[in-house]
């Protein structure tokens, strides 16, 4: 295809063009049309993150700046949905930065999007329905309210109830602090799984409709939740871990990835396992290229199912590191043409795009 590119933008340069800037009106060219193919590989492919923060709306001074989720690269992807997953421990995590109870801040954060929808940015999602089949130019994109880690339900089902009737439909039941839920990944656990609290909210979650995300939770808990659950759940953000026993690894970033026993539970409820464009290299493993992500993927495909396989960016989360050459949201297109290239289909690319969550969203959700 490049060879082919060179050869016609060299009958159209004209032999007046001196070297220095038909190489560069080349490589220009290139590049357009390069990124003209990228857009088009998801043309009419359900784009749905099951995991973002948007311009950071948790925080109205973050401190650090990350542009790789906003409204304007959104609405640029033409993304169907994407999650507007709200804090639920940033007080206790603030040092004394944030005043009032986890309940108060996260219903402010909450109350950002709902401002959004009022301005015609967003258009909240209470059902799977609810999500544009297509955006065109000027259309608000779908909100997925989330929630992410149960501290702020303060041991109160009510407040459950409360942040459902607001329109949160996805709650990760543990974030950063081992709370009244249950165990987090990357700490000795306390209660050795869920708690009697955990057990009612996931039980509860299920009959109010709502997606229990299993991000954060320590494995034994996780297990619990398989337990408990009759509906599919997820793992909105996660990444596969090269070591079989993560959870006991001296690193915290290996603590904080997914065993595959630990996604195979997932996709033994029929749930999802969402995957980031984080970067790491530690050992003999690499995980630092669009290539990398792309074969993880395919891996994941052979092990679990690509139907049990997902998309959730962790966008504004602040990553530490990024895919080389992710932005962001954007350059999704750039990880669909790497899965062509590692032997994915077409139909591959639609399940992991969104077509996986959106299908958890209808059985949990309505």
């Amino acid at each position: 295809m490049k060879r082919r590119l060179f050869i016609k933008y060299i009958f159209s340069c004209g032999a007046s063009l001196i070297c220095g800037d038909f190489i560069t009106s080349y490589a220009q060219a290139s590049n357009d049309i390069y990124s003209t193919a990228n857009k088009n590989i998801l043309k009419d492919i359900k784009i749905i993150d099951a995991h973002s923060h948007p311009d950071q709306f948790y925080s109205k001074f973050p401190y650090r700046i990350d542009k790789s989720s906003t409204l304007k690269s959104i609405k640029a992807l033409r993304m169907n949905a994407s999650s507007f997953d709200a804090v639920g421990d940033r007080v206790s995590r603030s040092r004394g930065n944030l005043s009032g109870s986890e309940l108060e801040y996260t219903i402010t954060q909450l109350k950002r999007v709902k401002k959004l929808e009022e301005d015609g940015d967003v258009k909240i999602v209470y059902k799977a329905s609810d999500i544009p089949e297509k955006i065109n130019q000027g259309m608000p994109t779908g909100a997925i309210l989330g929630i992410e880690g149960g501290d702020c339900l303060q041991g109160d089902l009510k407040n459950l109830d409360y942040f459902h009737q607001f329109g949160v439909r996805k709650l990760s039941l543990v974030h950063y602090t081992i709370n009244e839920l249950g165990d987090i990944m990357t700490s000795r656990p306390k209660h050795k799984g869920l708690t009697s609290f955990g057990r009612k909210t996931a039980e509860r979650m299920e009959n109010i409709g709502m997606v229990i995300d299993v991000t954060h939770a320590h494995p034994l808990m996780l297990k619990d939740i398989v337990e408990v659950t009759a509906k599919p759940i997820i793992a909105s953000h996660a990444v596969p871990s090269p070591v079989s026993n993560p959870s006991d690894h001296k690193s915290k970033m290996v603590r904080r990835m997914r065993s595959w026993d630990g996604m195979e539970m997932v996709a033994k409820t029929g749930g999802v396992v969402c995957t980031l464009p984080l970067a790491y290299s530690f050992e003999q493993h690499r995980r630092e290229t669009f290539q990398d992500w792309a074969r993880e993927i395919l891996k994941m495909k052979k092990r679990l199912g690509i139907e049990h396989v997902g998309l959730g960016t962790d966008g504004g989360g602040m990553l530490p590191r990024l895919i080389k050459g992710y932005s962001d949201v954007r350059d999704l297109t750039k990880l669909a043409v790497a899965m062509q290239e590692v032997g994915l289909s077409r139909s591959d690319i639609a399940a992991y795009m969104g077509g996986n969550f959106f299908r958890v969203l209808r059985e949990c959700i309505g």
